[in-house]
Parts: C-alpha cells; structure tokens; sequence
C-alpha cells in the first residue's frame, strides 16, 4: 500500500515473487538525515559505493557525507562495463549503486559475485533508473539480487537537463500503453513536450510506475510471463541503441521501438487503428521524436535486428522462421498479445519493414495477416476491455 505524508513521500514495499524490497521517495533537504539512519540497519562494516566519475560531484559528496556519519566508506569507480573488484568489501560491508542504470546493473552484478552476502542499496540518479531498472529484478546479464533499499532522492534529478529528464520517461509510457491504460488520462494530462516538470510531478510518475511494478513482479519475478508486458519495444530500442554514434537516447529509441510494435500489430490484425493512434498521440505529448534519426535507415535498423541486438528476449515456442526478431505485441491497450505461451511473437522481415514505416513517414500501412501472429481472434488471448494490471490482479494490499 503506497503511503503518502506528502506528494514527495512514498513508502512503498514491493514484493517480487518470494523476495520483497522497500522503495522510498523523498525530495528536500530535510530527508536527507534519515538515509544514514535506514541505509544503516543493520549496522554495516562500511558502505561500498559504486558510481562513475561522470556523475556530478556533489552528489557523490553528499551521499560521502551522510552515509560516513554511520560507518566508514569508500568510493569504487566503474569502468568500461565491468563491476569494480569486490576485494574491497569485508563481510559486513553494504553496496551501495549510486548512479544511473549502467551503475545499478554494475552493482548488481558485483553483488551477485558475492552470492548475495552483501546487502545492496539503490540510490538511483536518473528517471530512468529510479523508475524502471533499480526496481527489476533481472539485468542485462540475467537474475540479479533484490537490493535491501531503494532510495529515490529526487534531488538528484536537478542537475539532468530537459533531454535526460525525458528520456526517462520511457518506462512510464511504456506501462501506460502495454500494462495500464487506465492511467493514460491522467499521464497525457501531465506530459510536457519541453519536460519542465515540478518534483511533485515527477513523484507522481514514479509512483505510477511502481504500482505497475508491484501488480506484476509479485507474480513474475524474472519477467519471463506476464511482467515481459516491461520488455514492449525494447527489441527495436535494442537494435537502435546498437547504431554507435547514431544512436537515439535510451527513451527516444523506446519510444521508437514501440510506434513500431504498435504499426506491426495493426498489420497484423491484433491492435485496431485507434489503439495505434493512442500511441503517437501519447508519444507525442511526450515530446521526443517519432521518427528515426536523419543519419538512420530502415535497412539500418534491420540489419542490427539481424545481428541479434535484442538480448535477453525469451524465445517463444513458435516462429516465423529462424532468426526473425521476437517482439512484445499488443492485442489490445494494456493486452499484450500471447503465441505458444509467451509475450513475444517472432516478427519476419517483410512484416517488420513494413512496421517500420511507422517511425520513417512512410505512410500508415494496410492491414493484413501475414508475419508470426497466427490468425486467431485476439479476444480469445486476453480479457477484453481490461488493462493487464487489472486482469491479473492486485499488488501487496
């Protein structure tokens, strides 16, 4: 049950599976004194952070402060892509990320070498990390343990500029069309294309995200079931953030995965016209680009899609033929589409090209049955006129 003293504080227990880890969301000066206090029960040897130099160093400086008035503690940087040498944590030292998503994966794979002796703590420095990846449980590397904490100052959003801050609003979306769409309204009420957003805005947001989170992870875990509704346009976000110096942000390509996946479903039969003009308008208030970078193709983004740069995407029993992307489809608003059992259909290439002429205005496609998607009535693979939060049931109460 979330917990509001004010629109900037969130007490909130999330429970994934047979684990469960507190999330809190704080904003001000005056909560700052009680991160040393939470962060340090148990009483730790020392705190461990890891972070990485490009993070600003006031943050780091503050979070030295506060948590070095409760045990000692040291800085770790990251480098390239690999976890800092754990050599440095004694038996009763805790972990803590203190970064954006790079630095939440790294610190969960440190904790991870360390058989989940060391309590991990999550202070999350981007939207995106403290509304999506610091509250999952799997990484691009597979499982990872659950933190002890995750801590959303969101103080730390003030040094993001409006770029970064929208970005981060991709998982947020993303719930909205695949998981929730219940809640469009009240998001495409607040969404600013210019993203000048107040703190109580962007608590709002993250506490939207987080009872997405809760009715989904406490069955699906892993999201390898009903939570792979997290995975919708991230095959084709993959594939473009694999592009190198081309490469849209992380939100930007999302959003672009997605108008993709809508295109490709509406062809497909699955999604009607309304539910894909749902998502440009949706997109649309969000304020980042709908079409691909200028310095960017279709054939690009598929030649990428065929090299495999979605990883981490289960398999459905069926496919249209080896080698085809999977890609998360929806049937409905919130319904995301089911083949053999999984939340990914295998999509082949014809169908796929044509899905993205969504993102190089290139028209609005015909609808047809071609592709993955057997020929089936969408009804049958999901409850109809209800979102997936709402069918599969309720969170913690």
């Amino acid at each position: 049950m979330s917990v509001f003293a004010s629109p900037l504080v969130l007490d909130r227990y999330l429970v994934a599976g047979s684990v469960g880890f507190p999330v809190q969301v704080r904003h001000g000066d005056d909560s700052w004194s009680e991160l040393a206090r939470i962060a340090a029960g148990p009483a730790p040897d020392a705190f461990v952070i890891v972070t990485e130099r490009t993070l600003p160093r006031a943050h780091i400086a503050r979070v030295l402060h506060h948590l070095g008035t409760a045990a000692p503690t040291c800085v770790r940087w990251l480098t390239g892509q690999d976890a800092p040498d754990c050599a440095a944590l004694t038996p009763g030292s805790v972990i803590v990320a203190l970064g954006g998503t790079r630095v939440i994966d790294a610190a969960g794979r440190l904790a991870a070498r360390t058989g989940g002796r060391h309590r991990l703590v999550y202070l999350p420095t981007t939207l995106r990390a403290m509304s999506d990846s610091a509250l999952s449980l799997v990484g691009p590397t597979g499982p990872r343990p659950a933190p002890a904490l995750v801590r959303v100052q969101l103080d730390f959003l003030t040094t993001l500029g409006p770029g970064a801050l929208r970005s981060g609003l991709s998982a947020l979306v993303r719930n909205v069309l695949a998981v929730s769409p219940a809640f469009h309204d009240r998001v495409a009420d607040r969404l600013r294309p210019d993203a000048r957003y107040d703190p109580e805005t962007l608590a709002m947001f993250i506490a939207l995200s987080l009872d997405v989170r809760a009715t989904l992870m406490i069955y699906d875990p892993l999201e390898q079931g009903p939570a792979m509704a997290f995975h919708y346009g991230r095959t084709v976000a993959d594939a473009l953030r694999g592009l190198g110096a081309d490469a849209p942000r992380y939100g930007e390509a999302t959003a672009l995965g997605m108008l993709v996946a809508a295109r490709v479903a509406r062809l497909s039969g699955l999604l009607d016209e309304e539910g894909e003009r749902a998502h440009r308008d949706l997109v649309a208030r969000w304020g980042v680009p709908m079409e691909l970078p200028a310095t960017v193709t279709a054939d690009d983004v598929l030649v990428a899609l065929r090299r495999g740069a979605a990883p981490g995407m289960p398999s459905p029993r069926r496919a249209a033929s080896p080698g085809c992307p999977a890609l998360v489809l929806l049937d409905r608003l919130g319904e995301p589409h089911i083949e053999g059992g999984h939340l990914a259909a295998r999509v082949g290439e014809d169908l796929l090209r044509a899905g993205l002429d969504a993102i190089t205005g290139r028209g609005t496609g015909t609808p047809r049955a071609t592709g993955a998607v057997p020929e089936t009535s969408p009804a049958a693979y999901g409850p109809t006129g209800r979102d997936l939060a709402a069918a599969v049931g309720p969170g913690r109460p």
